[in-house]
């Protein structure tokens, strides 16, 4: 059975999904995919004419909205569920979700670092200053790097939007899938998946080193993935880049608390929550999400691959392997964490 929450977030990422499929209909401009796509080497939607296109958002649309306001739950809602999550939630978007995603974390590790170091020099403050001295250090940083930012106009709605619905039906099947009765696994036991857990969490986390090296280049006189001169005329970049890499080393960090203690109790030294239990949810939901979202970037990278030719990039961003290996790390932790969980 479909949660009453669940369902209406189905039913509304259906009626948007719908609207877009009525705005490339009537606005043929709107369409944000196609061969004069920039992302059109790494977004599997090139590949896709705008009728079709219209034709799949209309389809996936108007059944998703009878799927989420009906009552009855059978094999035909768990398929579409299936067929929805899939296709808006991976196979639609492309990198420019990680990319945007990242370049946000980006911003937000600086501010951060501010506001830690300000409750640590004054131990006192209020936590309204905390937040005060991050949203100053947040602009701050943000007018700094903007002059070099480009304008991605509408185009990431469509690509983030497609991923929320996406996940709403992901959700949806969860919750119709765990109605099925099945026996419980031996796999997913506690102290199994503890073990096969810890295994893949290692493999995940050191997934990002190719990526937080290539960023650290720009600091070097041999950049990668960026050319020498584009960085000299843009100095701004490099910073950025060193703030990316800081957040590549916050995905491994993050990740390996998967299998750590903080990965259960939230460390002392952090403002508010320090000391608190960890909400499995707060460490199993943003994990699944960004391990879908890499999983995304991993299709881009291969398609643009084989578009140019060149697969050194797969090597430099191993995406398409550390998106599978990040989502069963993170299930893994779920499953230790969750003895209790109840199989029907």
């Amino acid at each position: 059975m479909i949660d009453r929450l669940t369902r209406l977030a189905a039913l509304a990422g259906s009626l948007l999904v719908t609207a877009a499929g009525v705005l490339w209909w009537v606005a043929p401009g709107r369409y944000p995919f196609g061969p004069d796509d920039r992302f059109a080497e790494l977004s599997l939607m090139t590949y896709v004419p705008r009728g079709a296109a219209i034709a799949l958002a209309l389809t996936l649309g108007v059944a998703g909205v009878v799927v989420a306001a009906g009552r009855r739950r059978g094999p035909g809602a768990t398929a579409f569920a299936a067929v929805a999550a899939i296709v808006l939630g991976l196979l639609v978007p492309d990198i420019q979700l990680l990319i945007l995603t990242a370049y946000a974390m980006a911003l937000a590790v600086p501010a951060a670092l501010v506001a830690l170091v300000a409750k640590r020099l004054a131990p006192r403050l209020p936590t309204v200053g905390v937040f005060a001295v991050t949203f100053a250090a947040l602009l701050g940083w943000l007018s700094y790097i903007a002059r070099d930012a480009e304008p991605v106009g509408t185009r990431p709605l469509f690509v983030f939007g497609s991923f929320a619905v996406g996940a709403a039906w992901a959700a949806a099947l969860v919750r119709l899938v765990r109605t099925v009765g099945v026996n419980r696994p031996s796999w997913t036991e506690p102290v199994v998946a503890a073990r096969w857990g810890r295994t893949l969490t290692w493999a995940a986390a050191l997934c990002p080193l190719p990526y937080t090296l290539t960023r650290l280049s720009w600091l070097t006189p041999w950049p990668i993935g960026e050319s020498a001169e584009t960085l000299a005329a843009h100095p701004g970049l490099r910073i950025f880049g060193l703030a990316l890499a800081l957040a590549g080393e916050g995905g491994t960090w993050l990740t390996l608390g998967l299998i750590r203690p903080r990965g259960e109790t939230f460390p002392a030294w952090l403002p508010i929550v320090g000391g608190r239990p960890v909400p499995v949810g707060a460490a199993v939901v943003p994990g699944l999400l960004v391990a879908a979202m890499i999983t995304i970037a991993g299709h881009s990278i291969l398609q643009q691959a084989v578009v140019t030719g060149d697969y050194v990039l797969v090597l430099l961003m191993p995406f398409p392997l550390w998106g599978p290996l990040l989502a069963a790390a993170t299930v893994g932790y779920w499953l230790r964490r969750r003895p209790s969980m109840v199989w029907r």
